[in-house]
């Protein structure tokens, strides 16, 4: 069954272009015991033993070998290849370093199989006939100088296409011509542009005749190992303050950002600094934090609980604890055997006072969990689809997850405040504060990704719809980002295939519908999770919440039925400077996983 009708997979891979995999594994080995340097040679363990930009360089240059060379490698090919101007430098250094230890013509040709095992899905695209490339400068002066049009206003991660291939014309056209157009109103660009189905690009000049054509790829080194991507300050951008849930008409009056694992995970263990200092902006921390593999939930609600934050009076003291006591990552162990002195002040006594005012009395945290559930059955009984067998939006483990034990929260402030100044406690002491902080930020970025929904949910047919437009957004920063043209992504490895994606916004909008129409058949799962747990230290339960945010992006057949994948979001509490939250994420879950 076919859940991606709206995604082109072009003709797959000719058996007698490229032996099977384990041929490749018969031929390597082969090769490598003709070799006398050393008893292995694992061309692909070499690679991925080097550092991230000389791999994905490697990796790429796989596909640029085979789009310029064919299937059938030869030396003479390699070397022609090679020496072209857009080659990338740091592939040809790592290549000339291998061929100096290991200079026989057993060596080579494994290399040139590896590059086939890698790239060999590059000749599903225009039959393999490819006249030039940009790779070496792809960055500096093909995205770097793309016209406006071909941009994308709300995108925040660059540009994912990793090579240009060209079918026709020359990569000096290319760069010509986005200078002509760019110099256009942009009104005027879309003319001499066109594009075809299966992802062509044409440059035409004014009279419409074709100048160059070709074809964007974004380069994977397995299905398996990309399929999430950066999108943490798209959804920083875009969903900050609940402005955008993917809505067409709101894409270019919003930014971006938005990304995957968990909402609150563990933490603790998870902080990297606490230093001293002011409160500090929410947003503008979250875009310096966390790049990651994948990362597409960093903001959904930054603005609005950056907002509520910073107006709690609970908070500043918070941050003010942080200042004083200038907490740093060794001692962030909830069972610290030697925790460094603190010397109780007028100022920590002061704060713990403000933080018993308006948490403890106020019962701030559990009130913030109820109106989040209050928000949450509205959304679900207001805007959900009658009868549907599971609801749109669930808490995790129960409508009560979220509820923390106010009286032990109490006794650990009763400590400090019963001291004296002058008193000497520990750090250990004051962790409370850090608990408490963490609780409230979770529940107050639950509320502002839940009010986001509600606020958008007027031009979605029902709260499914609209968490489907959610997640196609999502979906589209990570695979596109900052281009507006279409796109093919070329998987290598033992499943290679090539993907025609086609423009950002076909792509946003179709997902969007095949999201919605399976969902429409299938009800029996969640569109979004809550997951609220509580975090553990050994096998000791602590004082906060673990929160994770889980949304569907996708479907996988089992047993001919379509079952949800989830993007996993996690909540994550900082105190540079000041106490402060982050979203990232880099997870897919199933739906027993997701549902644990």
């Amino acid at each position: 069954m076919s859940l991606r009708k709206f995604v082109y997979q072009v003709r797959p891979i000719e058996e007698t272009y490229i032996a099977p995999m384990n041929k490749v594994h018969n031929f390597l080995t082969d090769a490598v015991t003709k070799l006398p340097q050393e008893e292995k040679l694992d061309i692909d363990s070499l690679v991925s033993a080097e550092d991230a930009t000389t791999a994905t360089q490697m990796y790429e240059t796989a596909a640029v070998m085979v789009a310029m060379g064919g299937l059938k490698l030869t030396k003479s090919k390699f070397k022609s290849i090679m020496s072209h101007k857009q080659f990338s430098p740091t592939a040809k250094e790592w290549i000339d370093n291998f061929l100096n230890i290991h200079s026989n013509e057993e060596a080579l040709n494994s290399l040139l199989s590896w590059f086939v095992f890698i790239g060999g899905a590059v000749v599903n695209i225009h039959g393999g006939k490819f006249k030039d490339f940009i790779h070496k400068t792809v960055d500096s002066e093909y995205k770097a100088k793309a016209p406006t049009t071909f941009q994308v206003v709300t995108a925040n991660k660059p540009n994912t296409a990793d090579v240009v291939l060209i079918t026709s014309g020359k990569k000096e056209d290319v760069f010509s011509y986005f200078k002509t157009i760019s110099s256009l109103p942009d009104e005027q660009q879309s003319s001499r542009i066109n594009t075809t189905k299966d992802g062509l690009v044409t440059l035409l000049d004014e009279k419409g005749k074709e100048i160059v054509s070709f074809f964007q790829i974004s380069l994977k080194k397995g299905t398996d190992t990309a399929r999430i991507g950066r999108a943490t300050t798209f959804i920083n951008k875009n969903y900050a303050g609940g402005a955008s849930l993917g809505s067409p008409t709101q894409a270019f009056d919003v930014s971006q950002s938005l990304q995957s694992e968990g909402f609150f995970g563990d933490a603790i263990s998870k902080f990297k600094d606490v230093i001293s200092g002011g409160f500090k902006n929410f947003v503008g921390w979250v875009k310096g934090k966390y790049i990651k593999v994948a990362q597409v939930i960093a903001g959904v609600a930054v603005k609005l609980s950056n907002q509520i934050i910073k107006k709690n009076r609970g908070m500043k003291s918070i941050s003010n604890i942080l200042n004083v006591t200038q907490l740093g990552e060794s001692s962030l162990q909830l069972e610290v055997k030697k925790s460094p002195n603190i010397v109780v002040t007028k100022t920590l006594l002061k704060e713990f006072k403000t933080i018993e005012s308006e948490f403890i009395k106020k019962d701030e945290i559990n009130k913030s969990h109820k109106r989040n559930m209050a928000l949450l059955e509205k959304l679900n009984s207001a805007y959900g689809v009658p009868n549907r067998k599971v609801l749109p939006i669930l808490m995790l483990p129960n409508s009560n997850a979220g509820i923390v034990n106010m009286s032990e929260i109490s006794n650990s402030i009763s400590k400090v405040l019963n001291s004296k100044e002058g008193d000497i406690i520990t750090k250990s002491d004051i962790f409370v504060a850090l608990k408490i902080g963490m609780n409230y930020s979770a529940n107050i970025a639950i509320f502002a990704i839940l009010k986001s929904i509600e606020r958008n949910i007027s031009q979605y047919e029902n709260l499914d719809q609209a968490l489907f437009a959610f997640s196609a957004e999502i979906e589209s920063e990570v695979k596109f980002g900052n281009t507006s043209i279409p796109l093919v992504i070329v998987y290598g490895g033992e499943n290679r295939k090539a993907l025609v994606l086609g423009t950002r916004s076909d792509y946003k909008q179709d997902k969007t519908i095949e999201l919605s129409q399976t969902g429409k058949k299938y009800d029996d799962f969640p569109v979004a999770i809550i997951s609220v747990r509580k975090a553990k230290s050994g096998k000791i339960e602590q004082l906060y919440n673990v929160i994770h945010f889980k949304i569907v992006t996708d479907f996988k057949d089992v047993g001919g039925k379509p079952e949800p994948i989830y993007l996993m979001f996690e909540l994550i509490a900082d105190q540079s400077r000041s106490f402060t939250l982050k979203v990232e994420g880099n997870k897919y879950q199933d739906k027993i996983k997701a549902m644990t």
